[in-house]
C-alpha cells in the first residue's frame, strides 16, 4: 500500500458505521450516548464560532445514522459526510432510501461514494473497478442531483491502480481508512480517517481529536503492524483468518452476554 504523507499536523477525522440506542456486540457500532459526548468533544477543540467543514464521516450511509445521528449532529451544529453504497440504497431495510440521502443533503450535509456493492477494490478486474467507482458516482449525482466528488475506500483495500481509477473517475477526495495525514497522489486529495469502534472510549476519542502525538503514534503502529501481517500472509489467507476470529469473538461475546 502507498502513502505519500507529509510531515502537516494530523487532525483526523473520526469514522462511524452503525449508531444504537444500547451497547452492541457488533465492533463498528457506538451508542448515541457516546456519539453525543464525542460531538461535544468535538465542539470544544475545534471552538463553536469557527467556521467548520465536516466534523464526522459516516460509511455504508447505515439507517441508523439517520436516525440518531441526524438530531445530534443539528444539536451540535456540525456537519458530516455519509458514503453511501449504491447497490444497499432503497434495496436493504437496514440501509437508507434515496430520500434519506436527499434529507440529509437538505440539511447540509454531503453525501458521497462508498462504491456500488462494498467490494474490496483492490480485488477487482479493471471492468469491475470502472464500475464500481464511474458508476457509483453517476448514479448518486443522477439520484440525488448533486456533483459527487469523494470516496471512501470500501474495506480500507486500496493500491496505486485504485487510486488512479479515483482520480481518473473524478474525484478530488479520497478517504482511507489509515490513521494518516492527509496527502496527494495522481491530483487527487487523499485523507485518513480514525476507525470509531464499539471499543473506543471516550478518552481515546479526546487524545486522537486534540493531536495528542502519543495517541497518534499508538493508532498508526497498529494500523502498520496489520499492514505488513496482511502483506507478510496474503489477503487470501489474512480475510479468511480474519474472518474466523471474528465469528469467535462474536460467539464468545454473545455466551458472555446471555449468562451475565
Amino acid at each position: 500500500m502507498e502513502s505519500t504523507s507529509n510531515q502537516q499536523k494530523l487532525e483526523l477525522l473520526p469514522s462511524y458505521h452503525v449508531l444504537v440506542p444500547e451497547r452492541s456486540l457488533y465492533r463498528y457500532s457506538s451508542t448515541v450516548q457516546e456519539f453525543d459526548a464525542h460531538l461535544e468533544l468535538i465542539c470544544k477543540i475545534r471552538g463553536r464560532t469557527r467556521p467548520q467543514g465536516p466534523a464526522v464521516t459516516f460509511d455504508d450511509a447505515h439507517a441508523s445514522q439517520l436516525r440518531y445521528g441526524l438530531a445530534l449532529l443539528q444539536k451540535h451544529r456540525l456537519r458530516a459526510i455519509f458514503f453511501a453504497i449504491v447497490n444497499w440504497t432503497n434495496h436493504r431495510a437496514a440501509y437508507m432510501t434515496w430520500e434519506q440521502l436527499r434529507e440529509l443533503v437538505a440539511a447540509g450535509h454531503e453525501v458521497q461514494s462508498h462504491g456500488m456493492s462494498h467490494v474490496q477494490l483492490t480485488r477487482c478486474t479493471d471492468a469491475e473497478l470502472q464500475n464500481e467507482v464511474v458508476s457509483s458516482k453517476a448514479e448518486l449525482e443522477q439520484k440525488l442531483g448533486i456533483a459527487i466528488d469523494a470516496i471512501s475506500i470500501p474495506n480500507g483495500r486500496w493500491n496505486r491502480r485504485v487510486i488512479e481509477a479515483c482520480a481518473a473517475a473524478g474525484y478530488g477526495r479520497i478517504y482511507t481508512s489509515d490513521p494518516v495525514s492527509p496527502s496527494t497522489l495522481f491530483r487527487t486529495q487523499m485523507i485518513g480517517r480514525w476507525m470509531v469502534t464499539r471499543g473506543t472510549t471516550l478518552e481515546q476519542v479526546r487524545r486522537v481529536l486534540a493531536g495528542d502525538r502519543r495517541a497518534l503514534r499508538m493508532s498508526l503502529a497498529r494500523h502498520h503492524c496489520k499492514l505488513f501481517i496482511r502483506q507478510a500472509v496474503g489477503e487470501d489467507f489474512y480475510d479468511r483468518v480474519w474472518g474466523v476470529l471474528r465469528y469467535r469473538k462474536s460467539l464468545r461475546d454473545a455466551s458472555q452476554s446471555y449468562s451475565a
